[in-house]
């Protein structure tokens, strides 16, 4: 962007054109033919990734495809349409395809399936050997092929995604053939043409690897869904729905704007197509109600690249997760929601501390709005009423013994429905509108009925399955079919959600209840996705695909429903279903061109990762800028991750920094005694990876954001950074307090730990404004901030107070495993080499079993020691033992032994760090209130 319009935001058309340069393509030929030929193109792509994804295949043994199939046809039609779609260069001709891209096109696509034909009975029948039979044997022409592919996808990589992955695999690539000559600290052996090129493109470890994989049989669906969804008209619904609950607050577009995106981001795969599709509503009017060019794009920036770390998709990299670390996406969900939602928590509070520090008001609102007082009394009386009905029922279940079948459950879960409506409805038939307003809150009503609905839900589904059995899908299919009727028949009732003009003022916010009812059967198909990954822990490609059925049929059928029940004409409505539906296949389609072709390319990454071992290349290079510190292991990571996640989608992003840096932080962090679970680490990289689409210089969503505002995107990208500190915080958090992920957490204490988090979150983002009740003087900011950590990390200052192990000396191993309680761990300090025979101390912690003995536990553990001239020394580890998994190794040498000591519970730094808080409160509240006399006056 040239600097006369630097300040200049950009029209509707050229936004457009900017989300889809970097998501779906900035060719639109004007010849109708070939637009046919690329929508059938992508059409087909979609109608083939519905089929692998469905049981229809398997039902009738036929059209089924393995992943060496599957794979390569995924990446043929990303190869195929990425050609045509992104032109090479900016001058390069945009409403017609030259012919050279046409030539790329077609043989980039026979390259890329070229592992898929090579391995079938007619390459077999013409060659006399299938490429799976000769593994790492390639002949001249698969090398040949291989280059070629590679280049091309190279090439694909640089038109779609730009310059920075194309130029690391590249980095990466070169390394594989020259790391002979790399400097000593990163040097290897090398590999042979042959070798890498089997390695990266014919075999299962580079281009077709992992993430390809991931992207064929998860990453589409989810990507399809949500471009089904936008096109039914969920996208504009959501954003109205936020305006609606969220507008009316001081500073209210901007909250709204925070609470549009994290909706969009439940299923969006792109921070920047985020930006645009909701920043082309709210940045305007946050400009309209004081927020200047560059804090309106920050703001933006911020919500939507959080929307990449919201559960479920993650920006795609959940389902890497699961691969990647090896458990469940339903674990992935539960480790990654609770610091994403704190997060958002803490940016509507920056919202809102921007907007008292600028005296901003909301947007107006229909009636009455009810004073804060009012709210918050109405809330704890209605929540009081819902939970003393439930606690009742659990009492009457527990005691009485009355509830135990589902029958008898369910039919408590309605009765309470009705004694909790009908007391509502009762107060407000008699009382006057005040009380009624005090009493009885409706978004407490809503999330009190939706709550016991959902055990309701679960009561119903046990009964179905008792009832029906083998025939449950089917009686639970009809019953979904049902709802929706129901839920379009309510919808109906209002008019459509119109778009906006944003530009336009707006005098008053829609009303909420309208707002929300006009699209209730969009959240039909969001509540058969969570339920399938949730509850029923179906894969996460079986419940997209149930999702992205429904979202089907939705789209194929709203028009004609809501025509019939308004009493409208039907005629051309299921046209105009099915013409939508087709639109959306496409554009689902069209979004997966990037994300299929970056994950292929990050898998040039990882294959050279697995073939090279640079990870622990890397790993000697951050333990010597660290110098053995673990903050410094940690802080050095995390700068990495920023400089490898700069220009990268979400996808790649994630698959570079897990690659290489993962690693690092589980290897450094286990030799100097942190013992952190393997998801923790890699959703402390994935965070800082994806706050590089916020930090400058590159910061792709800051640019974007100011594109639409107008602003200065280098300032914006700093704006966006400094209210983004919250996100870049909380990885460090989890890595030292691993509950915060909820891991090994029951249920209460999983409520607590969200409160207490929540709310130094929330005193640390106050700290960090230098705003909390009034403006904070710096001493106060430092304050705030030093709360917040007690309250984060309040073992720190107890460890300070009293050291946490009694050090012992090696010999002292056996004793102190009979000392010390089953399930706790032991510090031990271990002597022993590196790879290159350089002396080193690790840290390593073991973890008590319950055997009897100490020397019973010892072999329980799996350690065998040696004691010789008055050195312990690890003299044998069993095969695959607790031992061998934490990092002892033959020939190591015990050196001390910590053994952990009692102590007062941790939790009695909150009482000063509270006083601290109330001090604070009283001074500021001080401060206040003349400042508020004198405004009133």
């Amino acid at each position: 962007m040239s600097s006369e319009n630097s300040n200049t935001a950009l029209s509707d058309e050229e936004l457009q054109d900017l989300v889809a340069s970097t998501d779906t393509g900035g060719r639109i030929p004007s010849n109708k033919t070939i637009i046919l030929v690329m929508s059938a193109t992508a059409l087909i792509w979609s109608i083939f990734q519905v089929w692998i994804a469905s049981p229809i295949p398997y039902e009738l043994g036929w059209g089924v495809f393995s992943t060496r199939e599957s794979r390569p046809i995924h990446l043929g039609f990303a190869v195929f349409l990425a050609f045509l779609a992104y032109p090479a260069f900016k001058n390069s001709p945009r409403r017609r395809i030259p012919m050279a891209d046409w030539v790329l096109s077609i043989v980039g696509t026979f390259c890329v399936l070229y592992p898929f034909l090579a391995d079938t009975s007619l390459a077999e029948a013409i060659s006399g050997l299938r490429l799976s039979n000769r593994p790492s044997n390639p002949t001249g022409f698969d090398i040949v092929v291989a280059v070629i592919g590679m280049v091309l996808l190279l090439e694909a990589t640089r038109r779609a995604l730009g310059p920075p992955l194309m130029v690391v695999a590249i980095v990466f690539l070169s390394y594989t053939f020259f790391g002979p000559y790399a400097p000593d600290l990163i040097a290897w052996k090398g590999s042979s043409f042959g070798g890498t090129t089997y390695h990266q493109f014919l075999g299962d470890e580079g281009v077709f690897g992992i993430a390809l994989g991931v992207s064929t049989d998860l990453v589409f669906l989810f990507v399809l869904f949500g471009a089904l969804l936008d096109r039914a008209g969920a996208g504009n619904y959501f954003i109205k729905v936020a305006f609606a609950l969220m507008g009316h607050f001081s500073g209210g577009p901007a909250k709204a704007a925070v609470v549009a995106s994290g909706m969009t981001g439940l299923i969006s795969g792109s921070s920047i197509a985020n930006v645009v599709t909701t920043g082309t509503f709210t940045i305007p009017m946050m400009k309209r109600v004081g927020f200047n060019s560059e804090k309106s794009g920050a703001v933006e920036v911020a919500s939507s690249v959080n929307g990449q770390i919201m559960p479920p998709v993650m920006g795609a990299a959940a389902f890497l997760m699961v691969e990647y670390v090896g458990i469940s996406y339903f674990e992935v969900v539960k480790h990654a929601f609770l610091p994403a939602v704190i997060s958002y928590i803490a940016l509507v509070y920056i919202v809102h501390l921007e907007a008292k520090k600028l005296n901003m008001q909301g947007l107006s609102r229909h009636g009455e709005t009810k004073p804060t007082s009012w709210v918050l009394m109405s809330w704890g009386i209605t929540l009081s009423m819902i939970i003393a009905l439930a606690g009742g029922l659990y009492y009457l279940s527990v005691v009485y013994q009355l509830l135990e079948t589902s029958t008898a459950r369910l039919a408590g879960i309605v009765g309470v429905l009705a004694i909790m409506y009908g007391i509502a409805g009762f107060l407000k038939k008699s009382a006057d509108e005040s009380t009624v307003a005090k009493t009885i809150s409706t978004g407490a009503m809503v999330l009190g009925t939706t709550v016991i609905g959902a055990f309701g839900l679960f009561f119903v589904i046990d009964l179905i399955k008792a009832t029906f059995g083998d025939e449950t899908q089917w009686v639970i299919m009809a019953l979904i079919f049902v709802a929706y009727l129901l839920l379009a028949r309510i919808s109906s009732s209002y008019p459509d959600l119109e778009m906006d003009d944003p530009n336009s003022a707006v005098v008053e916010l829609p009303k909420t209840g309208p707002t929300v009812k006009s699209g209730l059967h969009f959240l039909l198909p969001v509540v058969v996705l969570i339920w399938c990954l949730m509850v029923e822990r179906k894969s996460p490609g079986t419940s997209a695909f149930y999702a992205a059925a429904l979202m089907i049929f939705i789209l194929f059928t709203q028009r004609y429903l809501f025509a019939f029940y308004r009493g409208e004409g039907t005629a051309g409505t299921i046209r105009r279903g099915l013409d939508e539906l087709v639109e959306g296949m496409i554009a689902g389609a069209r979004n997966m061109i990037g994300i299929g072709i970056a994950t292929a390319a990050a898998g040039i990454i990882v294959g050279a990762v697995s073939q090279t071992g640079v990870g622990l290349k890397l790993a000697a290079l951050v333990e010597f800028l660290s110098l053995g510190h673990i903050m410094l292991i940690l802080f050095w990571t995390a700068v990495l991750s920023l400089i490898l996640g700069m220009g990268l989608p979400t996808t790649a992003n994630y698959i570079v920094v897990s690659s290489l840096l993962a690693p690092v932080i589980q290897s450094l962090g286990q030799q100097n005694g942190l013992d952190v679970p393997l998801i923790a680490i890699h959703m402390f990289v994935f965070y800082f990876g994806i706050m590089a689409d916020v930090t400058p210089p590159v910061g792709l969503a800051s640019f974007a954001a100011a594109a639409v505002s107008g602003g200065d995107p280098i300032r914006t990208g700093f704006v966006a950074f400094f209210y983004s500190l919250r996100t870049a915080l909380l990885p460090f958090l989890f890595i030292f307090n691993t509950a915060l992920l909820l891991i090994g957490v029951d249920f209460f204490e999983g409520v607590l730990i969200f409160i207490i988090a929540t709310a130094a979150m929330l005193i640390f983002t106050a700290g960090t404004q230098g705003y909390f009740l009034a403006k904070s003087k710096l001493w106060e900011s430092c304050a705030l901030v030093l709360i917040a950590f007690t309250f984060f990390r309040p073992g720190f200052w107890m460890d300070l107070a009293i050291e946490p192990y009694e050090e012992r000396g090696g010999s002292g191993l056996v004793q102190a495993m009979a000392d010390v309680n089953p399930d706790e761990k032991i510090r031990l300090i271990i002597s022993t080499e590196d790879d290159v025979g350089d002396p080193i101390a690790l840290t390593l912690m073991m973890k008590v079993g319950d055997e009897a003995s100490g020397p019973e536990r010892l072999e329980g553990y799996g350690l065998e020691l040696l004691e010789d001239e008055g050195k312990v020394i690890v003299d044998g580890v069993t095969f695959n033992s607790a031992a061998e998994k934490a990092g002892f190794d033959f020939d190591q040498v015990i050196t001390s032994v910590g053994v952990p000591v009692e102590r007062p519970a941790k939790q009695w730094f909150y009482i000063p760090a509270l006083l601290l808080l109330g001090f604070i409160v009283l001074l500021q509240r001080r401060r206040r209130n003349p400042l508020a006399e004198t405004a009133a006056v």
